[in-house]
């Protein structure tokens, strides 16, 4: 396998009009990683944000605002807040007005996935109040039913979650085994968030490190339990949630970066 490299400079600037993606006036120089190229599987689903402008409507829609949801209620469903600049997506959280505007993209109804792994190298610059999130959920919408978060970083902490979700722990309280954890990320810089996911087991990673461990316990009583609804189709969710109260706006506004994402079979 081999990995290229190239140099572009991601400048962010202020005043451009709706359909050219508005940005602000910073300029953050990165290098651009093509992901590797398995030659013992499959690519199934893949996006390195080469094109300006909106993000690939095949690929992405918007993610949903949910009105006075804690963390959901600001999303924007705007391509102001959600566009490609530069080689990476870009996720951008800021006030307009009096207002609170997110952005948020999800592959819901475009493509899903049962087993595989998941890479997402994604950079943050976050504030007080802020949530960039990297999750894949079930087709029934519901956690209850199954989440995984590769991972969710709040306000300026840093490091990031990785948790799953299901009845087990929702609504028995189950967590043996262990359902969460934090793991410090490379704060300013591009960081590789991964699951393999597999019958037996979820593996999370981050930077090619394994973190965490969730495993298929394979319950005699598994349909009352429900500690593995993880054997169905799950879609991808790139968002960046602001808090309804707490927000820091000296710390604003905020971006989530995405270079690219990949899902391998």
């Amino acid at each position: 396998m081999r990995t290229n490299f190239k140099t572009l400079l991601l400048i962010l600037f202020a005043g451009l009009s709706n359909n050219d993606c508005r940005d602000d006036a910073i300029s953050i120089e990165y290098t651009k990683q093509i992901p590797n190229k398995s030659v013992t599987s499959s690519i199934i689903f893949e996006d390195n944000f080469d094109k300006n402008g909106i993000p690939d409507k095949n690929k992405w829609r918007f993610y949903y605002r949910l009105k006075d949801d804690g963390w959901g209620n600001w999303f924007s469903e705007s391509y102001d807040q959600a566009y490609v600049k530069d080689g990476v997506l870009v996720l951008k959280a800021e006030k307009v007005g009096n207002v609170y505007r997110t952005g948020g993209l999800t592959t819901q109804d475009l493509f899903k996935f049962t087993y595989g792994k998941l890479e997402i190298r994604a950079k943050f610059k976050t504030f007080e109040g802020g949530s960039p999130s990297l999750w894949i959920l079930n087709t029934t919408g519901q956690p209850i039913n199954g989440e995984i978060d590769l991972a969710e970083q709040y306000n300026n902490d840093d490091f990031v979650y990785h948790t799953v979700w299901n009845n087990y722990t929702l609504k028995l309280k189950q967590y043996d085994p262990v359902n969460k954890t934090t793991v410090k990320y490379n704060v300013n810089e591009f960081n590789v968030y991964a699951i393999d996911w597999t019958s037996e087991k979820i593996v999370f990673s981050v930077n090619g490190i394994n973190t965490m461990t969730y495993p298929n316990m394979h319950l005699a009583n598994e349909k009352v339990m429900g500690q593995w609804p993880f054997n169905k189709p799950f879609y991808i969710l790139i968002t960046f949630p602001v808090s309804l109260t707490g927000v820091n706006d000296s710390e604003l506004p905020g971006y989530m970066m995405i270079d690219w994402v990949k899902v391998t079979q």
